[in-house]
């Protein structure tokens, strides 16, 4: 009975919160003046040559070329890249293999600045990939964390011996670097705790790890929790400590707050898809003006939304220079009902579910490990007794203005999470959308430079030439 109780109370303010959410981004949206506008001819012809640009297959973008990847399993993966997958040369270059991992509501696009970087294309083998449900990857019936890692995984693993990192004789052969933000960066996080073979070094950017903010909000509640029972003891002192339980709550409400959005998705699913797609996509459409720091051409406008969209009809009918096309169920999914395969990373548990790895991964990942145990440094503070931490060396690169996610929740402690080689950098004038800002993006061209040429020097001191003020807080 009480965990009936509990679980029907938990839907209650679940529901609550994110009708609330769904209201008051309305309400924004209507006092911008966003919620009834409809684009203009220019602005539909911007979108149309942006998403040509994007997705079609027959056509480089920058130098990028499109690839349709079918996995063993069957599974149909998009991604562009500077060095053609499973030819000779590239598999017999020294250049080290760069996977780059998207987040919410982006696709591979969203690192096009950093993948025009001429300085890092001749440093390595750069792979912009699409999760799937999102761009032109093909979509899962349910987002939880089996689908999504076991899919992500067998794509890396894949990369890996196109890409002449790995052969049937000889594993690590080169190095493996993945660079993810967002959602993918949660995604990777992940795979850096259980899978950490799949690369050398992981930078992660602007993403949480689930266990980290678990335990952060465990500690402040019972912190709380003993603050308050000092006050109800001493009525007559009761100031300070109510005072001081209210500051150490504080950043719990404010993540609550900025993480309306996530409620807002597990609502039945019309109201979660107005929300995603209602107000002429008011909400997509706000993110790309944020990502851009407020200020957003029509050129960038168009761009930003093109990567949310994917490929049209037109796109689809395109094909890759080998004779690939998108998989047949993006035909149907792409107008922009696909919002839902986005919003199913939230509402199917990929963050926090059991990942159960099938034989086929664990065979895999023990075959690239290469024999190598990696080992991780003993903190003290007794983290990873309770929980999984990183245990492949990982480069934490943060945005300090994030809007989306509190650094006193979301990355407080982390160093305890970090094995040898690790590193959490700050940027302190740049927000959640590192990728795209243009301070933070030359600071993760050079953070993946650095790692591509075998970690020669200080990566601070690396980053610091494109990046004034940058911070180095932690060091493994």
């Amino acid at each position: 009975m009480a965990n009936f109780l509990s679980r029907a109370l938990t839907a209650v303010f679940v529901f609550s919160y994110g009708f609330f959410t769904i209201v008051l981004y309305g309400l924004i949206a209507l006092k911008k003046g966003t919620y009834f506008k409809r684009p203009t001819e220019k602005e539909k012809l911007e979108l149309e040559l942006a998403r040509d640009r994007l997705w079609n297959l027959s056509e480089d973008f920058e130098g990028l070329s499109h690839h349709i990847l079918t996995l063993q399993s069957g599974f149909k993966f998009h991604f562009v890249a500077n060095d053609k997958p499973n030819t000779p040369e590239t598999i017999n270059s020294d250049k080290p293999l760069v996977i780059f991992i998207h987040g919410f509501p982006d696709s591979w696009a969203i690192w096009r600045h950093i993948l025009k970087s001429s300085s890092l294309r001749q440093a390595a083998s750069l792979v912009a990939i699409d999760l799937p449900g999102y761009g032109g990857t093909e979509s899962l019936d349910k987002y939880n964390a089996t689908n999504v890692l076991e899919k992500l995984t067998e794509l890396i693993i894949t990369l890996r011996t196109q890409y002449g990192v790995d052969s049937s004789a000889e594993s690590n052969k080169k190095r493996a670097i993945i660079v993810a933000h967002d959602w993918g960066c949660v995604l990777s996080m992940r795979l850096a705790a259980e899978a950490p073979a799949l690369a050398h070094r992981f930078i992660l950017s602007n993403g949480p790890t689930m266990k980290l903010i678990q335990d952060n909000i465990g500690r402040r509640l019972s912190t709380t929790k003993k603050m308050l029972g000092n006050a109800w003891r001493s009525p007559r002192d009761a100031r300070v400590p109510l005072m001081q339980a209210l500051r150490n709550l504080a950043p719990i409400g404010r993540q609550l707050f900025l993480s309306g959005y996530i409620f807002a998705m597990q609502l039945p699913v019309p109201f979660a898809l107005h929300f995603l797609t209602g107000g002429n996509y008011s909400l997509l459409r706000g993110v790309h003006v944020r990502a851009s720091g407020g200020k957003i051409t029509p050129y960038d406008a168009a761009e930003g939304m093109a990567s949310s969209m994917g490929p049209s009809v037109a796109e689809f009918k395109s094909k890759t220079n080998s004779g690939d096309s998108y998989p047949a169920t993006l035909e149907n999914e792409r107008a922009f009902a696909h919002v839902m395969h986005m919003a199913g990373y939230y509402r199917d548990g990929a963050a926090i579910a059991r990942w159960t790895k099938s034989i086929e991964t664990i065979t895999s990942l023990h075959s690239i490990s290469g024999g190598n145990v990696l080992r991780r440094s003993s903190s003290g503070a007794g983290l990873f007794d309770n929980g999984p931490g990183l245990k492949a060396s990982s480069t934490i690169v943060w945005g300090e203005q994030d809007i989306a996610l509190d650094q006193r929740i979301c990355l407080a402690g982390m160093a305890d999470f970090l094995v040898d080689n690790s590193h959490i950098i700050l940027l302190p004038r740049t927000g959640h959308w590192t990728p795209v800002e243009p301070e933070s993006r030359a600071a993760l061209i050079k953070a993946v430079e650095w790692a591509a040429q075998g970690e020669q020097g200080d990566v601070g001191a690396a980053l610091e030439k494109s990046y004034p003020g940058v911070k180095v807080t932690a060091r493994r």
